[in-house]
């Protein structure tokens, strides 16, 4: 049998029940919309996901927080020197390094007070921050200075009620105590040479210092909380003038320091941050850095996690879709085990005219299969406009939201072709069987039928 011959045969056969076809196409249709809307869904929520995080530096940027434990045996830097920060300048992949010293204290202002930790980190790099400022500046070196996260000036809280009691550093000072053993923060640097009875010198409380709040961080109104709402900057070489004041002849937090709290030499940073040129010379660093013993992440990691969920999310919406394509499967098989039942005359006469096993078969499989392409091709059509009214309705409400445009669901070409191509995988399958009864069919006792 030529295609024409077929494909004008099984054309006729589903004309003449219009009715049944377009009821076994409707039900392809839906179950065609289903899984193209649940995967797009799926898609879009991933896709806004993850243009929001890509959107951050930090996911160039790798954190270094300790050497490897053979440091010394492979000729390393023990610490997180300047040494350090050096050789890691020139790891493959990274562009720039530059140390980031943490520094705990517990702010105070009229009577109000929180505990947070400073970053003070190279001119250099709060030259790169380019952060938001609802007013002020960012520290310049030239004098001590700090700059806060958006949701610093909200978490103060009163000492003796704990009422909280949210201040204006543009119009209130800030004083900084670098003992925070009183609120839970490690132990402020001590004496160690044993009490006063010993003859060891008494134990001193580092100065409490004014610290110029040069400004504060553009709070996002749209989200609740971001990566720089609690952050607290300051330049590092006149962090450490502050210090050095507050703690005179005394060894600085977490810097190496002798029996009797005096400094050693040397300076220990809280951590090294690197920057690559692209999150996946970021991924790489990171992997490389580990392998050798560093300890070190990186927010790619965190963008890596969520690209390993979405495929969940996008599997549990297309599952859920997939039930109502498998119905309409149902449905298909149906129709085509009728329609044998209702042709078994005319297929005995095929038979007896010389068509072939292989050609009742293809017959009746380029049924089914038609049947799963246009409900394919029209559930597609109908997911499109589907996906454009969802965009134009919710979309616009949580672009709104954002501040930018949002597509909630987003329908690639991949998934337009996998539609399509399955609808019509599945509308054959169904047709296997009532495709193998017809070819078995005896062509006397299908002539005989009536």
């Amino acid at each position: 049998m030529r295609f024409t011959d077929l494909l004008a045969t099984s054309t006729a056969s589903l004309r003449q029940r219009p009715f049944r076809t377009l009821m076994t196409v409707l039900g392809v249709v839906i179950g065609t919309t289903s899984v193209v809307v649940m995967v797009s869904l799926g898609i879009g929520v991933t896709q806004s996901t993850m243009d929001s995080m890509a959107s951050n530096a930090t996911l160039r940027q790798v954190s270094v927080y300790g050497v490897p434990p053979d440091a010394a045996e492979r000729g390393l830097p023990t610490e997180l020197n300047e040494q350090l920060v050096a050789q890691l300048a020139q790891y493959p992949g990274v562009d720039n390094a530059w140390p980031i010293y943490n520094v705990d204290a517990i702010g105070q202002v009229d009577g109000a007070s929180q505990w947070f930790q400073i970053q003070a980190v190279p001119q250099s790099m709060i030259d790169q921050l380019d952060l938001p400022l609802a007013w002020g500046s960012m520290p310049d070196g030239s004098a001590p200075g700090v700059v806060l996260g958006d949701m610093i000036p909200a978490q103060f809280f009163n000492e003796a009620t704990g009422e909280l009691l949210p201040v204006d550093f543009q119009r209130q000072t800030l004083f900084l105590d670098f003992d925070t053993s009183s609120m839970g923060g490690p132990m402020p640097l001590q004496d160690q040479g044993g009490d006063e009875g010993d003859g060891a010198q008494p134990q001193t409380r580092p100065k409490r210092v004014i610290m110029p709040v040069t400004g504060v961080v553009q709070g996002d109104p749209n989200v609740e909380w971001s990566l720089n709402s609690m952050v607290v900057y300051s330049e590092l070489d006149s962090m450490l003038e502050v210090l050095k004041k507050a703690m005179p002849g005394k060894a600085l937090p977490n810097q190496p320091a002798t029996s009797d709290g005096k400094p050693k030499p040397g300076f220990v940073y809280s951590m090294v941050q690197l920057q690559t040129a692209d999150p996946e010379a970021a991924e790489a660093v990171l992997t490389a850095l580990r392998n050798e013993g560093y300890s070190a992440d990186a927010s790619i990691e965190w963008i890596r996690e969520a690209q390993s969920q979405a495929v969940v999310v996008q599997a549990v919406f297309g599952g859920i879709g997939f039930v109502s394509l498998l119905v309409a499967a149902i449905g298909i098989a149906n129709t085509m085990m009728m329609s044998v039942y209702e042709r078994t005359r005319e297929i005995g006469v095929m038979k007896v005219l010389g068509a072939g096993l292989g050609d009742i078969r293809r017959m009746f499989l380029f049924e089914s299969a038609s049947i799963g392409f246009f409900g394919g091709v029209i559930g597609l059509l109908l997911s499109l406009l589907g996906s454009s009214i969802l965009n134009s309705l919710a979309g616009s409400m949580m672009g709104d939201m954002t501040g930018g445009p949002t597509s909630i669901s987003v329908i690639p070409v991949w998934l337009m072709v996998s539609a399509v191509a399955f609808a019509t995988l599945i509308g054959t399958l169904a047709g296997l069987a009532p495709a193998f009864r017809a070819s078995r069919l005896s062509p006397l006792a299908a002539i005989r039928a009536q």
